[in-house]
């Protein structure tokens, strides 16, 4: 018989879920006749498999040796622990820890910096997270076959400023459901190109090209024109703006402002403001490539430099909090307007 002593990392997932961790090599399947044989058992208790998982609770298999050998295989391979390490080793002078409790983990992530892979071979701020919690002991390999930390939001490769993440299952689902239900704000810095003033909330429509990973919004009155068929490609985006401030580069207008990301679709800040004339500085997939060459950028002036958490107690110390992380690109602008 072996015995799992829930912890509070582990807390707030479904049994079947842990179950399906802790034997890897095991079929849903198999999982749900040893729960209906009784050999599975939740507290002595007999389970249906959706129960959720509170700290303190005892599941006991009632398996041989070898069979739980078997099941039990680990799905992280010693590959996996040399690249969660070497993630955190190359970019450990890179990343800042903004804030952290048991549950969370907030960051600044530098832009060039993947959030997640897009491919095998690539190292992110993903496996970063698990590296920096190995190196410091605050995970072990065991733990990490049951509940792999990840993010909860993701910025592109070239935009730098905040990215949460969950430690345990239950910091994970907490912030999962509270971005998904927008009830954390963040807040992003850009210079755009050409003069805006005062503030405003631009709205429109969203379509991803998976094909080509570019994104295209239109507006209301051309969102109104289409068909019902082309309709249901598209989605309903909001991005608000405030004018912080207004500069010359090459006798070129350029505005500061500060942008609420109402919704968040792929590229949404940036389509959105080029969509009205105003690319930010530095893109050069929906921006002035020709002015980007001419002041040498190869990134986006975008920062998400803050997020506001609404007051809730699933946050702990989080709840009503507003946290804020140093705008990187503030350095780059102010280098390019002292030579102008």
């Amino acid at each position: 018989m072996k015995e799992f002593v829930i912890e509070r990392k582990d807390s707030g997932q479904r049994i079947d879920k842990y179950l399906a961790r802790i034997l890897p090599a095991a079929t849903k399947s198999f999982i749900y006749k040893m729960i209906r044989k009784k050999n599975i058992v939740l507290n002595d208790k007999r389970l249906n498999g959706n129960e959720l998982l509170k700290e303190g609770d005892i599941i006991k298999l009632w398996f041989s040796d070898e069979t739980f050998e078997h099941f039990s295989n680990s799905s992280v391979s010693l590959n996996d622990i040399d690249e969660f390490l070497n993630a955190y080793k190359k970019f450990k002078d890179s990343i800042d820890i903004v804030y952290e409790d048991d549950d969370f983990l907030i960051v600044n992530k530098p832009y060039g910096i993947l959030s997640q892979k897009s491919a095998p071979s690539d190292l992110s701020v993903n496996e970063w997270i698990v590296g920096y919690l190995l190196s410091k002991k605050a995970l072990t390999i065991e733990s990490l076959s049951v509940c792999r930390p990840s993010i909860a939001n993701r910025l592109d490769r070239n935009t730098s400023g905040i990215i949460l993440a969950g430690k345990t299952v239950y910091g994970l689902q907490v912030l999962s459901e509270m971005i998904r239900d927008r009830l954390i704000k963040k807040y992003y810095l850009a210079y755009v190109t050409g003069f805006l003033d005062g503030e405003a909330t631009l709205i429109g429509y969203h379509l991803k090209c998976e094909k080509n990973n570019t994104s295209t919004i239109i507006d209301c009155d051309s969102y109104e024109r289409l068909n019902e068929s082309q309709k249901s490609e598209y989605r309903l985006v909001k991005t608000a703006y405030t004018v912080l401030g207004h500069y010359k580069l090459f006798n070129t207008d350029i505005t500061s402002v500060e942008l609420d990301l109402i919704t968040g679709k792929s590229h949404q800040i940036r389509v959105h403001m080029s969509s009205i004339g105003h690319p930010l500085l530095g893109d050069n997939k929906y921006g002035d490539t020709k002015l980007n060459r001419k002041l040498g950028l190869k990134h986006q002036l975008l920062h998400a430099y803050k997020i506001v958490f609404p007051d809730d107690k699933r946050l702990n110390l989080l709840s009503k909090r507003t946290i804020t992380c140093p705008h990187g690109n503030q350095e780059v602008f102010e280098a390019l307007f002292s030579k102008n």
